[in-house]
């Protein structure tokens, strides 16, 4: 697989992961493994801006319900196969991540 494509499969996912988490109402904060770049955001526009710059990014992300704060993390690693960007995340946000997972699944499905 050439590189654009890769990149290409690895920013839809990602996408897809912003989506499900802002629409499940979390606050993105983006972590570039040296600093945090984007301090819990809404806006998918910036939140997608704000990563890419290495080789690998994390998403910790906060969301206030009428009980305790819940947040949690996703980690995402580039260069791989593209269908893999997503390389771990907590349990909590299995929910959230769902389209990203399915997302995922398909194009590794069709790309295997």
């Amino acid at each position: 697989m050439n590189i654009e494509k890769r990149q290409r499969i690895e920013r839809r996912i990602v996408r897809e992961a912003i989506k499900g988490l802002l629409a499940e109402g979390y606050r993105i904060s983006v972590f570039d493994g040296q600093e945090t770049v984007l301090t819990y955001s809404t806006d998918a526009a910036a939140i997608e801006q704000a990563m890419f710059s290495t080789d690998a990014d994390q998403f910790h992300v906060l969301r206030k319900t009428s009980g305790q704060p819940e947040s949690g993390w996703v980690l995402f690693i580039y260069g791989n196969d593209g269908w893999d960007v997503i390389a771990d995340n907590t349990v909590n946000l299995e929910p959230a991540l769902k389209g990203a997972t399915e997302l995922a699944d398909k194009i590794a499905i069709e790309e295997g």
